[in-house]
C-alpha cells in the first residue's frame, strides 16, 4: 500500500516566503551549455551523456541566448530525423529566451516559466553569461522540503 502524506496546517505565508527566495539559492549550477551553432545531434549527445533535460545555449561570446529542452530536440527529430545532423540548435529556440538575472526571486522564475510555457529558465549574470538553471524539478524540490 502506498503511503499517504498528511501534513498539518501550513502557515499562510509559506508560499510567499518560498516565492521571495533568491533564484541563486535553488538553481542548479554549473549549467551545461552548448553553442548556438552546434547541430541538434551534438546537443542530444550532451543531454544523453549528462543525464540532463535542459541546456543553456550561448552565442560566440558566451552570452545565453536561450534554453534548449530535450522536447525541442525530440520535436526537431520528429519533423525531420535527417536534419539533426545539419540543423543548429538556434533553430529550436523560442524567440523570447527564458532568462532571469541573478537578482530574480523564485516567484519571478515560476511566473516566467508559466507565462512562457517552459519548464526551465536560465539564470544569467549582468553580462548575460549563464550561471545556473532553475527547472520545474527544482521548484518541486523546494516545495517538498
Amino acid at each position: 500500500m502506498k503511503a499517504i502524506y498528511v501534513a498539518g496546517p501550513e502557515p499562510r505565508d509559506r508560499a510567499g516566503r518560498l516565492a521571495a527566495r533568491p533564484v541563486t539559492e535553488v538553481m542548479s549550477s554549473p549549467v551545461l551549455a552548448v553553442a548556438a551553432d552546434v547541430p541538434f545531434v551534438e546537443a542530444l549527445q550532451t543531454l544523453v551523456r549528462s543525464g540532463r533535460r535542459h541546456l543553456a545555449v550561448v552565442d560566440p561570446a558566451g552570452r545565453c541566448v536561450g534554453v534548449l529542452a530535450d522536447r525541442a530536440v525530440a520535436a526537431a527529430w520528429a519533423h525531420d530525423p535527417g536534419a539533426l545532423a545539419r540543423t543548429p540548435v538556434a533553430a529550436g529556440l523560442d524567440p523570447e529566451p527564458a532568462l532571469v538575472d541573478t537578482g530574480a526571486r523564485v516567484g519571478d522564475a515560476a511566473k516566467l516559466m508559466r507565462s512562457a510555457g517552459v519548464d526551465a529558465v536560465v539564470v544569467v549574470d549582468a553580462a548575460a553569461l549563464p550561471v545556473g538553471i532553475v527547472t520545474g524539478s527544482d521548484l518541486i524540490a523546494l516545495l517538498a522540503r
